[in-house]
């Protein structure tokens, strides 16, 4: 299980934020992945949304908020 795996099966088409994703995900999964200090966690995000398979966005009070994106799998940079 890779953490980007994991973090996108914890994500759906309606936004969350971070932290509700990191508790979603749980303390035993980030521990086996390497993603408890949220420094990572949160690098890991930008990394995901880099490549296009995640979009964040940030709110009014500061929190991001993420969730899958719109575009189908076939045409997410890096996909075969």
């Amino acid at each position: 299980m890779s953490r980007s795996s994991v973090l996108l099966a914890a994500l759906t088409i309606e936004p969350t934020t971070t932290s509700d994703l990191y508790e979603r995900i749980g303390y035993l999964v980030l521990t086996r992945i390497g993603l408890v200090s949220y420094p990572a966690f949160r690098a890991e995000l930008a990394t995901l949304s880099a490549l296009g398979l995640i979009a964040g966005e940030t709110r009014p009070d500061g929190s991001t908020a993420w969730k899958l994106s719109a575009a189908p799998p076939g045409d997410r940079p890096g996909s075969d």
